[in-house]
């Protein structure tokens, strides 16, 4: 039997959606002109793409690979390109690098990042409502899925609440919702979006969903743990407002695996082959070790 070779699936996930992104992309040359480069350049300015790996792996484990999953895939990468854009915004985190690169708004000005991600909001919806589907009814599906991990008990929701907690008031209640919404929620979409493309049954998508939260939920807390290691190992000040501040370095790495066991655990009632989904589980769970 082959052993499953994660680096190369991610790797060929990632080339086969950034192809599908730069042909679903406004060209440069299109008017307003200022507005669709800085598109592009958020959006394909690399990223491991581990949203649209998810939403891919998803569908495949019901035997659904080609084009059709790569709408939904490009979709979610657009709406996180576009949440990334607006994270950076001198009114929000107010950050000048976004994966090694000056962040959209250094670059092209406020206003036209503003724009740039609500443009590539916009966009990502429309390319599930226009896509190709022999089930009539999935573009909605999908449009609804990605809706309910966008608002405001979503992705706009959890913003909102990193923005505005006091640090010192920050606990274990505090610290799950953000990370539920401004992480986890974007994870439970990419599974159950895939997942539909594949045809999947309620019982699946249950399973699923318990499976992208914990996910989702462990992938956050083993960013807070790197970002603590290396803030420390600086001499620099680690961010309040993370697992590690909450539960502690060692805490956090035991949170880390409970979660991801916890992914796993939820993939046995899931019919079908999904020894990538626990591939994915395993890499972004245990990065730390």
């Amino acid at each position: 039997m082959a052993v499953f070779d994660l680096a190369t699936y991610l790797a060929e996930s990632r080339r086969r959606v950034e192809t599908f992104l730069d042909g679903v992309l406004p060209a440069e040359s299109d008017r307003p002109t200022a507005l669709h480069r800085a598109m592009r350049y958020s959006v394909l300015g690399g990223g491991k793409r581990l949203r649209p790996a998810l939403c891919l792996a998803s569908a495949a484990t019901f035997g659904v690979d080609g084009q059709a999953p790569l709408f939904p895939a490009a979709a979610l990468e657009m709406f996180h390109c576009y949440t990334l854009i607006h994270d950076d915004l001198p009114c929000m985190d107010d950050d000048d690098l976004r994966r090694g690169r000056p962040t959209c708004h250094v670059v092209f000005g406020e206003a036209t990042a503003v724009l740039a991600g609500d443009a590539l909001q916009a966009l990502a919806f429309r390319l599930l409502a226009r896509m190709p589907a022999d089930d009539p009814a999935l573009p909605a599906r999908l449009v609804a899925e990605l809706a309910d991990a966008a608002g405001s008990r979503g992705v706009a929701g959890g913003q909102m609440e990193d923005l505005t907690v006091e640090p010192a008031s920050v606990d274990v209640e505090a610290i799950e919702f953000i990370h539920q919404h401004k992480t986890a929620d974007l994870f439970r979409a990419a599974a159950r979006m895939g997942a539909l493309t594949g045809g999947a049954t309620p019982p699946d998508l249950e399973a699923l969903t318990r499976y992208a939260d914990a996910l989702g939920l462990a992938f956050q807390a083993v960013d807070d743990l790197l970002d603590w290691r290396e803030r420390s190992a600086d001499g620099g000040v680690p961010r309040e407002l993370s697992c590690v501040t909450v539960y502690g370095e060692e805490g956090t790495r035991q949170r880390v695996d409970d979660l991801t066991a916890r992914a796993v655990a939820e993939l046995d009632g899931v019919r079908g082959d999904a020894a990538t989904l626990r591939a994915l589980a395993e890499h972004m769970g245990w990065r730390t070790q």
